[in-house]
């Protein structure tokens, strides 16, 4: 009997990054795998990314958003008119080699998970390296270097740079949530699929070139956005996943942090900054009968514990750590 193959939906956001396009597209269209279509998504661009691909890729299927709906909304609105039966959500600042698609499912098959991702590296000079990422108790991001494949580590999230998942399970676990605009969207919905009983896992033998902000259109401008974005979306996956005896200690550890935070910007003369502090809570207390309303539907469906989750937390402040190898990797350089 002929092997049958599931189609995948490859879906690339893209919001100003005519740029990275060309590559993109070349390496997504010439892939070995026999059956796949490929989805351009554009969040409003004010480039010509929308007349570039109507011209050299006429065989890209193009959804073109009226208005930038963010990152998950944009890969959402991408989603809804996918035909594959697996989706892979790929950034548009990205380029693969020919067999990516065809090891990625094979290897999705095989381990039966439920999302699976590959291992993001360098664009231009790769160091293949792998790695493990997690968050602190209050949310913050933590990444862990150098995993040996097979080595029990702590993983509660994957990348968002590129991930297979099957489009029944995407929908059906409500997928990237619309109201975060941009950051966090991966953790929370990695978050809920280990509460509602989901595997995942990295890939030890995938790897996907990435540069890094294609999906912001570019570096310049976008920090105070990347605060204001943070403090928005943080909180609302605290509310969201956490059981209710440990939203009593987690709320107020995390306000806590976050005055701290606002008074050492305001000494450093960075109100800017702190003022996204406020206006992150004030958006949270505008959305919070929407919040509860989501934070219900996770309550009600989940089938896995906070201790479980609390176990592949990291146990310290993610935010100093950051910023200590931050600092590290700065004084090398220097």
């Amino acid at each position: 009997m002929p092997q049958r193959y599931k189609t995948v939906s490859i879906i690339t956001l893209n919001w100003n990054g005519r740029r990275w396009l060309d590559r993109c597209l070349s390496s997504l269209l010439a892939q070995t795998y026999p059956h796949t279509e490929v989805i351009m998504v554009d969040n409003h661009s004010s480039d010509d990314s929308v007349a570039f691909v109507h011209q050299k890729f006429p065989q890209v299927k193009v959804v073109a958003n009226s208005d930038n709906l963010g990152f998950a909304g944009g890969n959402n609105s991408g989603i809804a008119p996918a035909q594959g039966e697996l989706i892979l959500l790929i950034n548009n600042d990205t380029w693969v080699k020919p067999d990516f698609v065809a090891n990625l499912v094979r290897h999705y098959e095989e381990r039966g998970v439920d999302v699976l991702a590959p291992y993001s590296t360098d664009y231009d000079h790769p160091a293949y390296q792998r790695y493990s990422t997690t968050m602190d108790v209050l949310g913050h991001p933590v990444r862990y270097e150098d995993v040996v494949p097979g080595q029990p580590t702590k993983c509660l999230y994957l990348s968002g740079v590129a991930m297979l998942v099957a489009k029944d399970t995407y929908l059906q676990t409500q997928g990237l949530d619309d109201s975060f605009f941009m950051y966090f969207e991966e953790a929370d919905w990695f978050w809920r699929l280990r509460l509602l009983g989901k595997t995942f896992a990295f890939d030890p033998d995938s790897f996907v070139f990435h540069a890094g902000a294609g999906s912001t259109g570019g570096n310049g401008g976008i920090k105070l956005k990347l605060f204001l974005w943070r403090n928005q979306n943080n909180p609302q996956m605290l509310l969201k996943n956490y059981a209710w005896y440990n939203l009593l200690w987690v709320i107020p550890l995390y306000l806590l942090q976050n005055l701290c935070e606002v008074v050492a910007f305001l000494v450093l003369l960075r109100p800017q900054v702190a003022w996204t502090y406020v206006q992150g809570w004030s958006y949270v207390l505008r959305h919070l009968a929407e919040i509860w309303r989501k934070r219900q539907w996770v309550q009600r469906h989940r089938v896995v514990g906070d201790t479980a989750i609390l176990r592949q937390m990291y146990w310290g402040p993610g935010k100093l750590r950051h910023l200590l190898h931050h600092l590290q990797r700065r004084s090398r350089h220097d």
